[in-house]
């Protein structure tokens, strides 16, 4: 092999690289989006369940809509699974994972997690 060839060879290798880390970086920014709209949709459920409560609160009615309030929690609690899943594939892509009890990242060499201290469970 001469010298052209292994040169053509390290472009070559170069640029399948740089196409992976491009490839990775547009899902880093594909899932910190959906990661961010998802966060706006919780906020957005949790401020509708607060001003209903508020309304009822005011008129001093009783009769509140405990339903409509559960099956509310219950959109958020379905939006924060969806949450944590987009997490798992960000952290994964950055060689990352998170705590699966106050969802921090944590490096891959800790064993508890810094912020709440609970022991990470490796798969």
């Amino acid at each position: 092999m001469d010298i052209f060839d292994k040169l053509a060879d390290k472009v070559s290798y170069g640029t399948k690289k740089i196409s992976q880390k491009t490839d990775e970086i547009i899902e880093i920014t594909e899932l910190k989006m959906d990661l961010k709209n998802i966060e706006d949709e919780i906020e957005e459920a949790k401020l509708y369940i607060g001003e209903l409560v508020y309304k009822y609160f005011l008129a001093n009615d009783n009769s509140m809509p405990v339903s409509q309030i559960k099956g509310k929690c219950r959109e958020i609690q379905r939006m924060e699974t969806q949450k944590n899943r987009v997490k798992t594939r960000l952290y994964r892509i950055k060689g990352l994972t998170y705590c699966r009890f106050c969802g921090e990242a944590i490096d891959d060499e800790e064993n508890y997690c810094s912020k709440c201290g609970h022991k990470i469970n490796r798969y």
